[in-house]
């Protein structure tokens, strides 16, 4: 009976262990854009999760990919003023979700993120 329990036990411990690797190393698509309704800086820089540093150019759009949950992106730009801006953000992404994230409207809390949900296509 105790081996039983043992192996129902290691059984279960393997099946949520499986579960939290699949969702913590999924990777997802982030899509980045440079797009603003009032002022779109002609050169913006960003890091998506400590990774390397990657330039947009204005009305520009770049896909990047990232793994987990938690992130963090750190923009770097020339505001209206012309002064150089450096703002860093936290998101955060889930299974069946498509993140667009604004780098003109970044300072703005409403509009810098948007997410979707993925439908799949009926045949």
């Amino acid at each position: 009976m105790k081996t039983i329990g043992a192996r129902v036990g290691v059984l279960l411990v393997m099946i949520l262990l499986g579960i939290f690797l699949f969702i913590t190393g999924k990777e997802h698509a982030v899509f980045i854009e440079n797009k603003g309704e009032k002022y779109t800086p002609k050169n913006a820089y960003y890091i998506l999760d400590g990774q390397k540093e990657i330039k947009i150019k204005e009305k520009k759009k770049k896909r990047g990919y990232v793994k987990g949950t938690d992130h963090t992106i750190v923009v770097r730009f020339k505001g209206v003023d012309g002064m150089e801006k450096k703002v860093l953000k936290e998101f955060k992404t889930k299974m069946g979700q498509k993140i667009t994230i604004n780098l003109a409207m970044i300072e703005d809390e409403s509009k810098w993120l948007k997410s979707e949900k993925i439908e799949k296509e009926k045949k």
